[in-house]
């Protein structure tokens, strides 16, 4: 077993990952007409999509404070951070280039970027986490704050619909929990230890190479099924 590594973390992501795929994959599905579907906003699929994002963003903050906790170590994180802030930029020119309308301005890895920024301020601070984590997501569920905030007081030309947009209030409130989380004796006791063994690798791989996966399985995913367009014409 890897020192200090939480196996219970690395399934989260993991579970994360594999709920994303066949999400997109559903979505893939009716993008190129195979199937007829009210995905991604119709009824049980808003729901579906908001038990990934939180998982994603539970991980994130309990990642935030396992790693950097007990000493921060800036190139690390900045390094991290750079990655996945280009990642995200190369989202934003891509589907401003191919879905002009309808592009990503603010997604998933975009708030990953800005949410560690901020969640790294919170690492020592887990009552203040929590509680100001509750806050976002009652606010958030309250609708107390425009979904938009604060891009409709700075932009007037974004898409009136996006294809992937995640909004900072609640969903930072998420990022918080798990910093909290991360400081929650149970959680450091890693429960899942005694139910999956580490060696069985496949369960934890995705896990540690979620931001690779992210990237490259919609691509996977669309090109193979574009390939089966063509063979089946």
């Amino acid at each position: 077993m890897t020192p200090n590594r939480i196996i219970t973390l690395d399934i989260m992501r993991t579970l994360a990952i594999v709920l994303m795929v066949i999400f997109h994959f559903i979505y893939d599905l009716k993008f190129f007409h195979f199937i007829s579907s009210d995905i991604p906003d119709g009824s049980g699929w808003q729901q579906f999509r908001w038990l990934i994002i939180s998982l994603f963003f539970l991980c994130l903050g309990a990642s935030l404070t396992l790693a950097y906790k007990q000493r921060f170590r800036p190139k690390k994180f900045f390094v991290r951070v750079l990655q996945i802030a280009g990642a995200a930029g190369v989202i934003s020119i891509g589907s401003y280039l191919f879905i002009p309308k309808n592009w990503i301005f603010f997604g998933v890895l975009h708030f990953l970027a800005v949410s560690s920024l901020i969640g790294i301020l919170f690492i020592h601070h887990p009552k203040i986490s929590i509680g100001l984590g509750a806050l976002f997501l009652i606010t958030g569920a309250l609708q107390i704050v425009p979904t938009r905030w604060p891009f409709h007081l700075l932009f007037d030309n974004l898409p009136s619909y996006t294809n992937d947009y995640v909004a900072f209030v609640p969903w930072f409130g998420m990022v918080l929990l798990g910093i909290g989380l991360a400081h929650a004796n149970w959680f450091l006791k890693d429960p899942a230890k005694n139910l999956i063994s580490y060696e069985k690798k496949w369960w934890v791989w995705p896990g540690k190479h979620s931001l690779s996966i992210y990237l490259l399985h919609q691509p996977l995913l669309m090109g193979a099924l574009y390939l089966v367009t063509l063979l089946g014409n």
